[in-house]
């Protein structure tokens, strides 16, 4: 177990932002990130290789809440940009947002103070599943309170989070299991906030006051009217748009419903 410090009163927030292609959802989730909060944060971005527009989309963004953007000349895939960042950065809280996620207004202010509050909250994010893959109901009856924070406790959320950069800098362990990685691609991450949780750190979902998860939208889902289908991007998941659905169904399933 590790020593849990309280976080400054008005912690530095710094977000990792990934693009790899898909130039589609970056022009959607990307202005909607940048101007997300009025409270002072930063954006590092970084293109893994891309080569349909999107370099030449970054090359003309003029925001003040973007620190800076590296360009890959080939993908470097999710681990090394993102160890990569937290070493790098100064902020007290880091996050990264995919770029298949459309951000609402205000959810760093939220995700902020749930850290303050809770001094061993590890990864902690907004929920990206669909109300109509699990029921409210059953969710509500699961969230707990801490110390007036609201939150689904899981063993993993995924990819989209913001979390204390002190916790990583001293548990090491993410590393990208290649076994696995077609079955999960986010395994590695599911893997190492269970290492963080051995170490007394607690994941989860953010809710509001009524038991009800926060959520921003996943627009890489079939049923979303900003989601594309891109066969080049199908051929790689090797995966059809009733395969997507069932995936994210039965993650919803076992998430939020099953899990204890």
């Amino acid at each position: 177990m590790i020593e849990f410090s309280p976080l400054p009163k008005n912690p530095t927030v710094a977000v990792l932002y990934l693009t790899f292609n898909r130039l589609y959802y970056t022009r959607e989730t990307l202005p909607a990130l940048l101007d997300s909060s009025d409270t002072s944060f930063s954006v590092r971005i970084v293109d893994n290789g891309s080569t349909d527009g999107t370099v030449e989309y970054l090359k003309k963004l003029n925001h003040p809440n973007i620190e800076k953007i590296f360009f890959n000349k080939r993908n470097k895939g999710l681990v090394k940009p993102t160890k990569r960042f937290w070493n790098e950065s100064s902020a007290d809280l880091v996050g990264k947002i995919d770029n298949d996620i459309l951000v609402p207004k205000g959810w760093i202010d939220n995700l902020v103070d749930a850290h303050l509050k809770i001094l061993n909250l590890g990864v902690c994010g907004y929920c990206h599943f669909r109300e109509e893959d699990f029921n409210p109901d059953i969710v509500k009856e699961k969230v707990v309170s801490e110390n007036g924070v609201f939150l689904r406790k899981q063993p993993w959320i995924g990819g989209n989070y913001l979390l204390k950069r002190g916790m990583v800098t001293k548990i090491k362990g993410y590393r990208q299991s290649r076994k696995l990685f077609q079955k999960r691609i986010l395994y590695g991450f599911n893997k190492y906030q269970e290492t963080l949780a051995k170490s007394g750190f607690i994941h989860g979902y953010l809710c509001n006051e009524n038991n009800s998860l926060y959520t921003w939208d996943h627009i890489d889902d079939p049923r979303h009217p900003f989601f594309i289908k891109d066969e080049k991007y199908y051929k790689i998941r090797n995966m059809t748009k009733d395969d997507i659905i069932k995936w994210y169904k039965r993650d919803a399933q076992e998430l939020l419903v099953n899990y204890k």
